[in-house]
């Protein structure tokens, strides 16, 4: 057929097929010093342009730019805003973690400072603390396919800040890990008997609490003696860096200095 027709039939301008055949996507020859195609190069390339195409990952401009709408809407407490931001983003590509990073985080971060420097209030960074940890909720993934592992995630006694293990759980659902969940403010005597009673591969704990830290450390220890592999929270570590840990940790049983998530 000419190029017109095949134009017609792929439902493009004619100019549009002219461009496909310059850069050689739709084979063409010249006959009278007209193109001309076969109808089965015209088939084969409708059919591959019929396909679902995955979708492009946004920009880290447009990351950046969804951060700073998250921080307004979480100052709002405009819950909604939010989950419709971090959803739209998810279904144009993004993943989980790079939302939780470079969305979510910053603003907490950010709102965090604020209140410490009075210019907002408790309330303000509760709310939005909590607006967050529901969020991850409903971001939390069930991956397909065979789990890496079994992993445990917790911060220790007098360490009451939930949202970065939270966030661990998330990330390494994400990454396929089976994730037992146990949250914030967890006696120590009782995370070694849960390791040991679970059969768990990768113990986490956060540590956010300057007070605590030294707790921790013991607890990760004793956690290690009882034989499982533990990853300590660090300050200036990320949930990438948590992923690439935990894996390590089911090869090298020692205690592997850690990840705290950024909040």
């Amino acid at each position: 057929m000419d190029l017109q027709s095949a134009a017609d039939e792929l439902g493009v301008h004619y100019q549009t097929a002219y461009r496909w055949v310059r850069t050689g996507k739709l084979p063409a020859r010249l006959v009278a010093g007209r193109y001309v195609v076969d109808r089965a190069d015209v088939a084969a390339l409708s059919s591959q342009r019929s396909q679902p195409k995955a979708p492009t990952p946004p920009t880290p401009r447009r990351m950046a730019r969804s951060a700073e709408r998250a921080h307004g809407a979480l100052v709002d407490g405009d819950e909604p805003s939010v989950r419709q931001l971090v959803r739209g983003l998810v279904d144009e590509g993004a993943s989980v973690i790079e939302v939780i990073q470079q969305v979510l985080v910053p603003p907490l971060v950010r709102i965090g400072a604020d209140w410490h420097a009075g210019r907002l209030t408790i309330w303000v960074e509760h709310r939005a603390s909590a607006i967050v940890e529901r969020l991850l909720g409903e971001l939390s993934p069930n991956p397909r396919g065979r789990r890496r592992g079994r992993v445990m995630v917790a911060a220790v006694s007098g360490d009451h800040h939930s949202l970065p293990t939270s966030m661990a759980a998330v990330a390494l659902r994400d990454d396929n890990w089976s994730v037992e969940h146990l949250g914030a403010n967890m006696p120590p005597d009782e995370l070694v008997r849960f390791c040991v009673e679970h059969d768990v591969d990768v113990a986490v704990l956060s540590s956010t609490n300057p007070d605590t830290a030294d707790l921790a450390a013991e607890t990760a220890a004793r956690i290690r003696d009882a034989g499982t592999p533990v990853v300590l929270g660090q300050p200036g570590k990320t949930l990438d860096d948590l992923v690439v840990l935990v894996r390590g940790a089911t090869t090298d049983p020692s205690v592997t200095p850690g990840v705290r998530p950024p909040v």
